[in-house]
C-alpha cells in the first residue's frame, strides 16, 4: 500500500481537527414577548319563527416567555432546541341572542383567557456571517398545557329578570372532560440578529392542532352559561414573539 506523503498526511489530519473545531455548542438563556391570538369560528343565525343569533371576537393579548436554548453551531448553519414556558390565550367576546314565540333572551360574555405551555421548539437557523449578522430560522414545535387562569364577566338580559353581572375567575384545565386539549404542535419562522453571543429574533408561531375538544357536557367551571359552548369551537395558536438569547460557550 502506498503511503501518503507526511506533509499530504498532516494537513489531511488539520484539516479534519479544524473542521470538528468549527463544530461548536452553546448554552443560551431566553426572554420575550409574545403577542397572542387564536383563530374564532365564525357566527351563525337562523331565522323563521324563531331568531337565533350567536357571535364571537378576538383580540391579542400580551403575554410573556422564558427558558433555555441549546445551540449546535455549523458555521453558517446552526441547529437550536429550547425549552421554554409559553404563556399564550386570547381576549374572548361572545354574544347569543334569542326571540322566538315562547319569549327571549341575549346573554354576552367577555373574558381574557390566559393559557400557559410547557414548549420544545427546534430552530435551524442560518447566521450570514457565522457569528454574526442577519438570520433566517425556521422549525416545529410541540407544547403540552400546563394550567393557566380565564377572568372575565357574562352578563343576561331576559324579560321580568333582573340580572347582575357574573364576574368569573377560574383555573384552566385540561383533560377528557373539558374543552381544552392538552398538547399543541406547529411550526415557528422569522427572522434575527446575531452578535457574538447575544441573539434576537423576531417569529411568528403558527399552530396546527385545534385546541378545543368538543364536550358534549355542560362544565359551567370553565365557561359562563351564554346558551352555546364557544370552546368546543375550533381554534389555533397564532403567537408573534419578540425573543432576546444570550449564550455562554460550553
Amino acid at each position: 500500500m502506498k503511503l501518503l506523503p507526511t506533509p499530504l498526511f498532516a494537513a489531511l489530519v488539520l484539516s479534519a481537527a479544524t473542521a470538528t473545531a468549527q463544530t461548536t455548542f452553546k448554552l443560551g438563556v431566553r426572554g420575550g414577548l409574545n403577542r397572542a391570538l387564536t383563530t374564532v369560528a365564525p357566527g351563525s343565525s337562523a331565522t323563521g319563527l324563531n331568531t337565533y343569533e350567536r357571535s364571537a371576537d378576538k383580540s391579542a393579548l400580551y403575554a410573556w416567555q422564558g427558558g433555555l436554548v441549546l445551540e449546535a453551531a455549523f458555521g453558517k448553519f446552526a441547529v437550536q432546541p429550547a425549552l421554554v414556558f409559553s404563556q399564550k390565550g386570547e381576549k374572548f367576546n361572545t354574544s347569543v341572542y334569542y326571540n322566538g314565540i315562547g319569549g327571549g333572551f341575549a346573554v354576552s360574555s367577555t373574558s381574557t383567557n390566559r393559557y400557559n405551555w410547557l414548549e420544545l421548539p427546534v430552530n435551524f437557523v442560518y447566521t450570514l456571517h457565522g457569528d454574526h449578522g442577519l438570520q433566517l430560522f425556521a422549525g416545529p414545535y410541540v407544547a403540552m398545557g400546563v394550567g393557566g387562569r380565564q377572568t372575565g364577566t357574562s352578563y343576561l338580559a331576559a324579560p321580568n329578570i333582573s340580572y347582575v353581572p357574573y364576574e368569573f375567575e377560574n383555573k384552566v384545565t385540561y383533560g377528557s372532560d373539558t374543552s381544552n386539549r392538552r398538547f399543541d404542535a406547529g411550526v415557528n419562522f422569522g427572522l434575527g440578529y446575531r452578535q457574538g453571543p447575544v441573539q434576537v429574533q423576531a417569529s411568528f408561531g403558527l399552530g396546527l392542532v385545534n385546541l378545543h375538544q368538543n364536550v358534549p357536557v355542560f362544565d359551567p367551571g370553565f365557561y359562563p352559561p351564554t346558551a352555546y359552548n364557544f370552546y368546543a369551537d375550533a381554534a389555533y395558536n397564532r403567537v408573534a414573539q419578540l425573543t432576546g438569547t444570550y449564550f455562554f460557550a460550553l
